[in-house]
């Protein structure tokens, strides 16, 4: 009975993982430390004489709920680590919808440490993700958006910071903001069955995005709160409607 339901509890766990498939055609480097950077090449033109490693492809099991943009793009950079690669070159990326929650990647893995190629590619992602505040703002934003999914589409929650202080509402496809000067740490969380939380350590003139969603729960599902790095959350941000 004991092993049957440690079985269970590991079908269970794994298959709320991510399904990670990679395709090695070259097997001659050794694995990266897990410090090493690993560049996300999103547009743009690959260094010249980077060396191709391998497939990738990030999607959902069909039972999968831990695969928000973050651990996608982490799962991700492990498998390039892994493989010898710092280079990640995403062919396709595919926001959650109605037929999954997940985010789905496409991607080839490359190899390339010519620093001078490289510093544009770092600078120019760098530039991507700066906050749009003026240079002189006393003052922050954090938006909290929730993009129209099936899963949870009728539940609502309320954001709350620090102890119990409510700043927003979210219900499925709505946004909010709020405008923050006291820099320091905060706590941002939720809660329906269960609690989910962020803690943000905010700065002058910094823009913070926390996607919003609804997860799998006991009965009535659970919140679920996401930084998102700027530049792909103002895409999704921007989309909806105020």
């Amino acid at each position: 009975m004991k092993n049957t339901v440690f079985v269970l509890l590991v079908l269970m766990l794994y298959s709320c993982s991510t399904r990670i498939k990679s395709t090695i055609s070259n097997t001659s480097f050794n694995a990266l430390e897990k410090t090493q950077e690993i560049i996300i090449l999103e547009k743009g033109k690959l260094p010249e004489k980077s060396i191709f490693i391998g497939d990738l492809k990030i999607g959902d099991s069909g039972f999968t709920v831990d695969c928000d943009y973050n651990k996608v793009m982490n799962d991700a950079k492990i498998a390039a680590r892994k493989a010898g690669g710092n280079i990640i070159e995403i062919i396709e990326l595919k926001d959650p919808n109605f037929g999954s929650t997940c985010y789905r990647l496409k991607a080839k893995i490359y190899r390339n440490f010519d620093a001078e190629k490289l510093s544009p590619i770092v600078q120019e992602f760098k530039e991507r993700n700066k906050s749009r505040l003026p240079i002189n703002a006393d003052y922050a934003k954090v938006y909290f958006y929730r993009p129209s999914l099936v899963i949870g589409s009728l539940i609502g929650y309320k954001i709350r910071v620090n102890k119990d202080s409510v700043v927003c509402r979210v219900r499925n496809g709505e946004k909010c903001e709020l405008t923050i000067t006291d820099f320091r740490k905060h706590k941002f969380w939720a809660k329906i069955d269960t609690k989910d939380s962020i803690v943000l350590d905010i700065k002058r003139g910094q823009e913070y995005f926390v996607r919003c969603s609804v997860g799998l729960g006991v009965f009535a599902g659970k919140p679920e709160l996401n930084l998102m790095e700027n530049h792909k959350a103002i895409e999704e941000f921007e989309k909806m409607k105020d």
